[in-house]
């Protein structure tokens, strides 16, 4: 089974929800700019694709997927609703992606949307997501508001993740916030990556990997740049009184990370398997946005080798083990 962990899904009826004035006045819609208003900030407009299931399983027929993990998008995640608020709304969020999946349960799971920074809320939503709705796992951003993902007052999530036993994929939320990234669409082609090794490093070296010991964290864009700065993390680990924080060496800890294998390049893709391990390589597209790899299974196998798709679809089955229920 060839199997697209890392594809963005809004339902309609989360649309309209928010146009009616079901969340207002903390989340609205911008009829001129075709945007939703959060507290503190404006999403883009919905991308097309988004919301029509019909032209998701065109593009998945054409691109050799038999089944996506539908997550959320993550302009959506709210980190700024009150807490009332956003317990309202990703249980719509969550109830949406899940009819997404009754509507076609061959083709289509969820991850979880969780209204962090508030740890037993989301916990709490996780746990009903996950074993009321069907939910394979959760969908968080690198970082939530101002708070980095080893803040203490995630642990609530992370604890209730690990009890249930479903992975949790990090996305990353960079938006231009340094200069230098303001031009050329770097916010993305470099600032996303780089989001990603940050959250990935802080979850490591400030013991959350070792706190929670079951727990498994799926990176996208092939792990950001982190398998090639575990050398220099490990470096530092052993020179470095600030970096001695875990017991073992930061490379110690890449095994506990899944990783998708957008990175565009084959041979990037074949060195980041043998750096990480065959095992622990997802296949991930990134619908419906324009940085999704033009020949998904293409890129798979010049990087991989033939029925590289079906193997990395074997190893979403075993990581994301509640999709085969």
């Amino acid at each position: 089974m060839i199997i697209d962990v890392h594809a963005h899904y809004l339902d309609p009826a989360v649309v309209k929800a928010i146009v009616a004035g079901e969340f207002a006045p903390d989340l609205s819609y911008d009829r001129e700019r075709g945007g939703f208003v959060f507290p503190s900030v404006e999403t883009r407009p919905t991308p097309r694709g988004m919301t029509d299931l019909e032209t998701r399983l065109r593009h998945m027929d054409e691109a050799g997927v038999d089944m996506q993990v539908l997550s959320t998008w993550l302009d959506m995640l709210g980190a700024d609703l009150p807490e009332a608020t956003a317990r309202a709304f990703h249980r719509a969020v969550n109830q949406g992606l899940a009819t997404a999946v009754r509507s076609n349960p061959d083709r289509f799971r969820f991850l979880a949307s969780v209204p962090l920074p508030y740890g037993e809320l989301a916990a709490k939503e996780l746990t009903i997501s996950v074993e009321e709705d069907g939910a394979v796992g959760a969908l968080i951003g690198t970082r939530v508001g101002g708070l980095w993902l080893d803040d203490p007052a995630f642990d609530p999530f992370w604890r209730a993740a690990e009890k249930l036993a479903v992975p949790v994929m990090l996305h990353p939320l960079t938006r231009a916030i340094m200069p230098p990234l303001q031009d050329y669409y770097l916010s993305n082609l470099l600032g996303n990556p780089m989001d990603t090794t940050v959250a990935a490093s802080r979850l490591i070296m400030a013991g959350v990997m070792d706190r929670f010991p079951n727990l498994t964290i799926v990176l996208v864009h092939g792990g950001g740049y982190l398998p090639y700065a575990v050398g220099r993390l490990d470096h530092g680990h052993q020179v470095r009184p600030e970096a001695k924080s875990v017991r073992m060496l930061p490379s110690s800890y890449l095994h506990r990370f899944a990783y998708d294998h957008i990175v565009f390049d084959a041979g990037i893709l074949a060195g980041l398997a043998e750096r990480v391990g065959r095992d622990r390589m997802v296949i991930g597209s990134d619908y419906p946005f324009d940085m999704e790899p033009r020949d998904l299974l293409g890129l798979a196998e010049a990087g991989l080798g033939p029925e590289a798709g079906q193997r990395l679809g074997d190893n979403a089955l075993r990581i994301f083990r509640r999709i085969t229920g």
